[in-house]
Order: structure tokens, then C-alpha cells, then sequence
């Protein structure tokens, strides 16, 4: 018997399925805090950000791209706030500076 998703697997749901109440964030019609990756696009179709959540917090990668598809930047999150080294980098997709939280 298959199964859909592994436990390896994190979900993905893109950041419109979503609510945040009581400064939690839950996947609509359901009950728990949301476990998994937020994903946001641009018009385009092309992924814009993704990030990791645990148990309705952010926490853990987040990535954002400029919409012709080069990363913008990357750091990691925990319970909302930026953690360890940020990279930065311009449109290009060429490092432009790192900063340390």
C-alpha cells in the first residue's frame, strides 16, 4: 500500500490556502498549526518565495527570487525572526553581501 506523502516529504501549500489566527498559521478547514513549506508566486507562475513552518511558526528556510527566476536572498527563521547568515544577492543572481543575525 502507498501512501501520498512520507514522512520525509513536507507538505507544500501555497500562502492563499492559508490563515493566520492567534499569530499561528493554519492550512484552511483545518485545526492544527500548519507543518510544512509556504510558498508564494508571482503573476508569472514563477515561484516569488518559500519558507518552513513548524507547528504554525515560522521556522527554518526561507528563500525569496526575483521574478526572472535568480535568488534574491536566503536565511533561515526561527519563531519569526532571522537566525545565523542571510545571503543577499542582486539581480544577476552574484552575491552582493552577507549579514549575520
Amino acid at each position: 500500500m502507498l501512501f501520498g506523502n512520507s514522512c520525509s516529504e513536507k507538505q507544500e501549500v501555497h500562502i492563499s490556502k492559508t490563515l493566520v489566527f492567534d499569530g499561528k498559521l493554519y492550512e484552511l478547514d483545518k485545526d492544527i498549526p500548519f507543518s510544512g513549506v509556504i510558498y508564494n508566486t508571482y503573476v508569472s507562475g514563477k515561484r516569488e518565495y518559500e519558507g518552513v513552518y513548524v507547528k504554525g511558526r515560522p521556522r527554518g528556510l526561507l528563500i525569496y527570487w526575483y521574478e526572472n527566476g535568480q535568488k534574491m536572498r536566503e536565511g533561515k527563521l526561527k519563531n519569526g525572526s532571522p537566525i545565523g547568515r542571510w545571503k543577499y544577492y542582486n539581480q544577476d543572481g552574484l552575491l552582493d553581501k552577507t549579514i549575520d543575525h
